[in-house]
């Protein structure tokens, strides 16, 4: 049986791998993994051996918080708790104090009786542990159960501070020493500058699943449906399987669906990264999170809640940010042996002090500073939040990473096969050519759309549509129709027979022009249809399915990359050859089954290919899952997106290479985080340990703190600035501004005021606030503030 179970109160790679561990020791337990980003554990077990129950109180015993994981993907997440903001501000109050205490008399303040100071030190640094207590109890529990982490480390030297100077203060009162160093300023030093690293570095954190968060904000929190003939407000959570809602303008899409009536505008940005707005009518399907941009709808509700469109996607995206890459298994192996190498080290440096220089003040100040100065947090953040980072950033540009190992290998593509039908061209039949052979064209067209209304053949269909774009709707009665399978259809009008088909229906009515115009189309990877009478050849129609626009600039990036393109079809030599040809491809295979496509992908990699295969439908379906990594097309199959490592959540084949420059950005941000946590904690903790004191460098606990707390934060923010991946360089010169804007009511004018802003050349990444009644965006210097207030002015608002 596999669960996954929400963890609460984990600080560091320690805790998680700890929990890793221990978990993993139950008897029945099969396979753990701890997500310390996704506060997350997903555990395989023997329901027969193990429950739940106890699985929870496995690591509740540890200090940790545990519950069955909810599975609402929609839920908006909690807001960030301040108590550890209240923590620090309430302890940098007593710190304070504390300095003037301990210090004053270095800095030329007036000093107390030595004996008021150490008693006012001792009263204020009790206070400061008690408000930062949390330490304690989880670093001793950790301990106690073998599994120590940095809460560990951090009492531990807070701890000994205390300790020492309280034992230096009873033997002061006592009168059996004049003098004594005391460390009471170091323990709430120690304890008030980690409480503000974790609260910095939480708020850090957080920022990596903002673009999560964006997306499920995009629900509204109610919705008009129609019961009775009537429109209803309903609450969000009470739409069911079947309702009709009705979506006005400027409203969003609460549901996937179908338009069951009306005509309009939607944007469909939030969910594809489709920059423009597509038109949509009845009969037509709509995502949830789809915004309208003008029009009205009413859409009956297919897939509600967890199953709908946005709710997977966000799923997958959380899974991908809580799962492992295979970089972090080096730092979770270290991680777990981390703690107590360091406590060895630091009990060490003690004894190394004690022995050389016999004064006991010297020797706690190395051991306390080598304890507080080593930062577990740094090695288990380094992989976690980029990963995070970088699959938030990736589903806001349409690319859906399954998880952390396909997120960490897209980097080593060397070749990219792609599918033909639906994924380089459109897949749906088009007429591309028309040619009449009679004066009448309109007429023609007529006959034929009149024709084809009575099939619903995919071909048939894309000629009507032709038909009736050029000349209307305007058909004519004919009679007697017939489907001839696999040739087309006949039909009689005014007496005569009219064919319409490929070379074998008109076979006898002019075959040497019919042959030629076969071949001559074939060529082109297009099919003739003719229409024809039974005595002559009367009009062709040349249908191809049409390369998407993209597809050219997409295989030519790639190429410039380097990477080897290839294309996989199941279609005729002619068609491969021609799309080939057009798209920039050289290598093709035609004809192939989906066993040969899975067979062309392991040829590939048995001469050093590291593959990505590219497709949309089932008979993708094995060489998706034969490839390093499956690419599949968000507007193809099921089958398809679940054989797939990612999912492109749009058809737009330059994700591609978004997808490989993504990769190489992540996993270089993580090797750039893994050498800083590295290269700090091998270098802070000899300084720690005093290896540089004959040369005067030393550091004291609360510098060691502050260090410490800073080595964590700055992992954080370089993993942070993957959600900046895709601007442009000249974007670094840019203005942020923001603007008061007065008359804003409803969301309609939200987004009036989104579009009039977007409008100004010069004018990106536009933000409206209707609560605060702000805009804010970026401007590139060339745009004048006037230019800004006349375009709001235009669309009916006042600026402040």
């Amino acid at each position: 049986m596999k669960e996954k179970f929400s963890i609460t109160g984990m600080s560091c790679s320690a805790c998680s791998a700890g929990i890793e561990r221990t978990v993993a020791r139950a008897e029945g337990v099969e396979r753990v993994e701890v997500s310390l980003m996704g506060e997350s554990m997903l555990v395989e077990y023997d329901e027969n051996k193990i429950s739940t129950q106890e699985i929870i109180d496995t690591v509740i015993n540890l200090g940790y918080g545990a519950m069955l994981y909810e599975e609402n993907a929609l839920k908006e997440r909690a807001p960030q708790p301040d108590r550890l903001k209240k923590r620090f501000f309430i302890s940098l109050c007593l710190l304070l104090p504390l300095m003037f205490f301990s210090m004053g008399g270095m800095v030329g303040l007036h000093s107390l009786d030595e004996r008021i100071s150490v008693t006012a030190q001792m009263l204020l640094s009790i206070a400061v542990i008690v408000i930062n207590f949390k330490f304690f109890t989880s670093g001793t529990k950790a301990l106690i159960k073998r599994v120590p982490n940095m809460d560990t480390l951090v009492s531990m030297g807070a701890a000994v501070s205390f300790l020492y100077s309280l034992v230096y203060t009873v033997l002061l009162y006592l009168g059996k020493v004049s003098h004594a160093h005391m460390f009471y300023e170091s323990a709430a030093m120690i304890l008030t500058l980690v409480t503000l690293g974790k609260w910095l570095e939480e708020k850090s954190k957080r920022k990596t699943g903002d673009e999560i968060e964006k997306l499920i904000k995009l629900m509204p929190a109610t919705v008009t449906a129609e019961r009775g003939g009537a429109e209803v407000k309903l609450a969000f959570a009470d739409i069911r399987q079947g309702e009709v809602l009705i979506v006005k303008q400027c409203e969003y899409i609460p549901v996937d669906g179908k338009i069951i009536e009306g005509h309009g505008f939607i944007d469909r940005a939030a969910i594809t990264g489709e920059s423009m707005p597509v038109e949509v009518q009845e009969g037509d399907k709509v995502t949830g999170a789809d915004i309208v941009v003008s029009g009205y709808l009413k859409v009956l509700a297919e897939k509600i809640g967890a199953d709908t469109t946005l709710s997977q996607i966000i799923k997958m995206v959380k899974e991908a940010g809580a799962s492992k890459a295979p970089l972090q298994k080096i730092a979770d192996k270290i991680a777990g042996i981390f703690v107590p190498a360091v406590t060895a080290i630091a009990l060490f440096t003690f004894l190394i002090w004690l022995g050389i220089s016999y004064d006991i003040a010297k020797a706690a100040n190395y051991a306390i500073s080598v304890l507080v100065i080593s930062c577990p947090c740094s090695l288990g953040l380094a992989t976690p939040v980029a990963v995070m980072a970088a699959t938030g950033k990736g589903m806001s540009l349409g690319i859906l990473y399954k998880d952390a190992e396909a997120l960490q290998n897209a980097k080593d593509i060397n070749c990219v096969l792609l599918d033909k039908t639906a994924t380089l061209t459109v897949g749906k039949p088009k007429v591309t050519d028309f040619v009449a052979y009679k004066e009448n064209e309109k007429e023609l067209l007529r006959l034929a759309a009149s024709i084809e209304s009575r099939s619903n053949h995919p071909i048939a269909e894309c000629i009507r549509a032709y038909c009736e774009q050029e000349v209307g709707q305007v058909r004519v009665e004919v009679n007697d129709y017939a489907y001839i399978t696999g040739k087309g259809a006949s039909a009689s009008l005014d007496g005569n027979t009219y064919y319409l088909g490929n070379r074998k229906l008109i076979a006898g009515v002019d075959d040497k022009k019919a042959y030629a115009l076969e071949k001559e189309y074939s060529a082109q990877g297009k099919t003739a249809v003719y229409l024809a009478s039974d005595k002559q050849l009367l009009a062709v129609f040349a249908i191809a399915d049409t390369l998407k626009e993209e597809s050219k600039e997409a295989v030519a990036l790639l190429k410039a990359k380097g990477v080897r393109v290839g294309m996989l079809t199941g279609d005729n030599e002619q068609v491969a050859k021609a799309i080939a040809k057009e798209v920039g491809i050289e290598d093709y295979f035609a004809e192939a089954l989906p066993e040969d496509k899975a067979k062309a992908v392991a040829r590939v990699q048995e001469v050093g290919g590291f593959v990505a295969m590219v497709g949309d439908g089932i008979n993708d379906s094995p060489a998706l899952k034969a490839a390093n990594i499956g690419v599949a097309m968000g507007d193809g199959t099921d089958i398809a997106m679940d054989a797939a490592d990612i999912v492109l959540s749009r058809g737009d084949l330059r994700l591609v290479d978004t997808m490989v420059e993504l990769s190489k950005a992540t996993v270089r941000n993580i090797k750039q985080n893994l050498f800083w946590a590295f290269f700090y904690n091998c270098v802070a903790i000899p300084i720690a340990a005093g290896v540089f004191a004959f040369a005067g460098f030393t550091l004291n606990p609360m510098i060691a703190a502050a260090c410490m707390s800073l080595s964590s934060l700055f992992v954080v923010s370089n993993a942070l600035r993957l959600t900046r991946f895709g601007k442009k360089k000249e974007e670094v010169n840019d203005m942020k501004k923001t603007i008061k804007v007065e008359g804003m009511m409803c969301p309609r004018c939200v987004a009036h005021v989104t579009k009039a802003l977007q409008s100004v050349e010069g004018v990106s990444e536009v933000e409206v606030n209707l609560k605060k009644k702000t805009a804010t965006f970026l401007t590139d210097g060339t745009v004048a503030d006037e230019r800004i207030v006349e375009a709001i002015t235009e669309a009916g608002y006042e600026v402040k």
